[in-house]
C-alpha cells in the first residue's frame, strides 16, 4: 500500500509540473524566447516545491528563490514604481501612419499622463515614457505590440517575422492603437546584506533528516532552516530548505549556494 502511495503522489506531482511546463512554454517558447537562455525566478508559498523540477524540464540551467519568497509579492509594492497606462484606437493606414503624425498624438496622451504623475507628487525628473503601437497588416484581425520609434514599421516586419515565420514588407500595415506607459519612479527602501559564511553549513542550520522520494527513489535528505544559512554556504542535493514562508525542494544533481542577499541560486545540473 505504501508503495502504490507514494507512487500516486508522485503522479500527482508530475501532473502539476507538467501543466505548469506548458504554462511557461506558452509565454517563452510560443513567442520565441529559449528557455535555456533564462533563469527561473519563482516565488510564493509553494513555488520553491516546483521550481527545480520545472527548470530540469525546460533545460532552464538556473533557479532563483528570493528572501522570503512567500511575501515576496507583498515586498514587491514597496519597490515598485508606480506605472500607468494610456491608449489611444487611431485605426492609422497608409499615409497617416507616419511618424510625426503618431508623435503628435503621443504627445496628448503624455500631456495627460504627466498630469497624473503630479498628482502622485512624483518629480517631473523622476518620470519616464515608453511609447508603443499595434501594428497589423492590413486584413489581419490580430495586432503585435512593438515600440515607438522612427523604424517602428521595421520593428513590426522583424517581429512578424519572429513570432510567425514570415514578413510581407509589400502589404500595407494598419496602427490600431497607440499606447503609452509611464513610470513614475518612486524611492526604494534599501536591501541588507546577510552574513558571510564559509561552504558548508553551520551544523545548527541542519534542523533534522527526512526520507523522501525522488524518482521513486527513497534518499535520507537533510533539512535545512533558511534562517540560519550564510551568503556562501553551498548545499548538494537532495536537500529541503523550509522557511516561514516557504520551502524549496532541492533534487538530486543540483546544487544551491547563497549569495550576499540571501537569495539561494541553484545550479539545475550540478550536483
Amino acid at each position: 500500500m505504501e508503495d502504490r502511495e507514494q507512487k500516486l503522489a508522485e503522479g500527482i506531482i508530475s501532473i502539476a509540473n507538467t501543466k505548469m511546463e506548458r504554462a511557461i512554454k506558452k509565454i517563452s517558447i510560443e513567442r520565441g524566447y529559449d528557455p535555456r537562455e533564462f533563469s527561473l525566478f519563482t516565488y510564493g508559498g509553494a513555488g520553491g516545491l516546483h521550481a527545480v523540477f520545472l527548470a530540469k524540464m525546460l533545460d532552464i540551467p538556473e533557479v532563483i528563490v528570493p528572501k522570503n519568497p512567500g511575501i515576496f509579492s507583498a515586498f514587491g509594492m514597496l519597490l515598485s514604481d508606480i506605472i500607468k497606462d494610456y491608449s489611444l484606437t487611431v485605426m492609422l493606414k497608409g499615409d497617416y501612419s507616419e511618424y510625426k503624425h503618431i508623435k503628435k498624438l503621443i504627445l496628448t496622451l503624455e500631456n495627460k499622463a504627466l498630469s497624473d504623475m503630479k498628482n502622485e507628487k512624483i518629480p517631473v525628473k523622476e518620470i519616464k515614457f515608453e511609447p508603443y503601437l499595434d501594428v497589423r497588416y492590413r486584413g489581419q484581425s490580430f495586432e503585435l505590440i512593438v515600440p515607438f520609434d522612427r523604424n517602428f514599421v521595421e520593428h513590426f516586419h522583424r517581429l512578424h517575422e519572429k513570432y510567425y515565420g514570415y514578413r510581407i514588407e509589400s502589404r500595407e500595415i494598419e496602427v490600431v492603437n497607440i499606447r503609452l506607459r509611464v513610470i513614475g519612479v518612486t524611492e526604494k527602501p534599501e536591501i541588507e546584506k546577510i552574513k558571510e559564511g564559509r561552504n558548508i553549513p553551520s551544523e545548527d542550520a541542519v534542523i533534522g533528516r527526512k526520507e523522501v522520494i525522488f524518482d521513486r527513489k527513497s534518499y535520507n535528505t537533510p533539512v535545512f532552516l533558511r534562517e540560519k544559512l550564510l551568503a556562501g554556504n553551498i548545499i548538494k542535493g537532495p536537500a529541503v530548505i523550509v522557511e516561514y514562508s516557504s520551502t524549496t525542494v532541492l533534487p538530486p544533481d543540483s546544487r544551491l549556494k547563497v549569495d550576499t542577499y540571501g537569495n539561494l541560486i541553484i545550479d539545475t545540473y550540478n550536483g
